[in-house]
């Protein structure tokens, strides 16, 4: 199934809340490496892929998944952090939050949601504990206009 043209997708990725203080100590270094250092991140995820194993690191200053050429090949990014000061990401989630498509390459669902299993088991890994969930989020594009509650 492929995705809605009209709609934004992002994955997200969290620690359960009533995981014990160790859990969150390691998931917070795991965060700090998904949003900075990782290449080894996205070696691991695509061990655990079953539909996402080819895909190359997405040599790009935030890191991914795709291909190197914008204009042909899909991908599939880490939130950019900007610094202590950005607001975005003072949350305790990982994300997702750039998923490009193409004209010649596009996600499918599938492809996002085995992201999604290989991304939980990967962080479970290095968190050391069954203590990760994650889904996919979506919103209409329409919704970024100034004018989308105008009538």
């Amino acid at each position: 199934m492929k995705p809605l043209k009209t709609h934004v997708y992002k994955l997200r990725f969290s620690l359960d809340n009533d995981a014990p203080k160790e859990f969150i100590k390691r998931w917070d270094e795991f965060k700090y490496d998904c949003e900075n250092n990782n290449e080894y991140i996205v070696e691991q995820i695509k061990s655990y892929s079953k539909l996402n194993k080819k895909l190359p690191y997405l040599n790009r200053y935030e890191g991914g998944m795709g291909g190197g050429n914008n204009l042909v090949n899909k991908q599939i990014r880490f939130r950019f952090y900007y610094g202590p000061k950005d607001y975005r990401c003072r949350d305790n989630d990982i994300m997702f939050d750039e998923i490009i498509n193409t004209k010649k390459e596009k996600w499918t669902v599938e492809e996002l949601d085995d992201l999604i299993y290989a991304f939980i088991k990967t962080a479970n890994f290095n968190v050391k504990s069954k203590c990760v969930s994650g889904h996919i989020e979506m919103f209409n594009s329409d919704m970024l206009s100034d004018s989308y509650l105008d009538e």
